[in-house]
């Protein structure tokens, strides 16, 4: 008879729609041109070139090389100093579209103009985010963060400031 108040009181519905995280701009569902207001090229951009020392500065800045195809092919994976195991990474994945069919609790979001989709969960004590940027129709820019201990609105807040210094690096095609 004790327990009944206490669960009615976790029943509680609420109402409104999710709100993307800090900076990502919230975008319409519906499936648009993914290489957005200026499509870009990857011809010739190194991976590890995408987040310098500068960019990776607010997020606990580099700590060691980085580390080329990780966690995949066409990615660079870099590890943050600001705890163990924390890391950043950018690089060239899947059409956008491939990127919503493949983790589809995400939440569409745009990126300086660009169509991008972002992805949190977290893994091991780690909240890691995914924001698939649409350069492209073939292709796109990854771009990835994994913190101990944050919450998702943190790290896909800090995202956004490496997704847009990653695809600014890019040029037009």
């Amino acid at each position: 008879m004790v327990l009944l108040p206490v669960l009615a009181g976790c029943s509680t519905l609420v109402t409104g729609r999710p709100v993307p995280a800090a900076g990502f701009a919230p975008s319409a569902p519906e499936h648009r041109d993914p290489s957005g207001p200026v499509a870009r090229t990857t011809a010739g951009t190194d991976p590890c070139t995408l987040l310098t020392p500068d960019d990776l500065e607010p997020v606990g800045g580099a700590d060691g090389p980085p580390h080329p195809d990780n966690p995949l092919p066409g990615a660079c994976t870099q590890m943050l100093g600001a705890g163990p195991g924390n890391s950043a990474g950018a690089g060239f994945h899947e059409p956008l579209d491939a990127a919503r069919d493949r983790q589809p609790e995400g939440t569409p979001v745009e990126v300086d103009g660009h169509a991008a989709w972002l992805y949190c969960a977290e893994v091991d004590g780690f909240q890691t985010c995914t924001a698939t940027t649409g350069i492209a129709p073939e292709r796109s820019l990854l771009t990835l963060l994994s913190v101990r201990g944050a919450s998702a609105a943190d790290t896909a807040g800090m995202l956004h400031g490496l997704t847009s210094a990653a695809l600014h690096k890019l040029p037009p095609a």
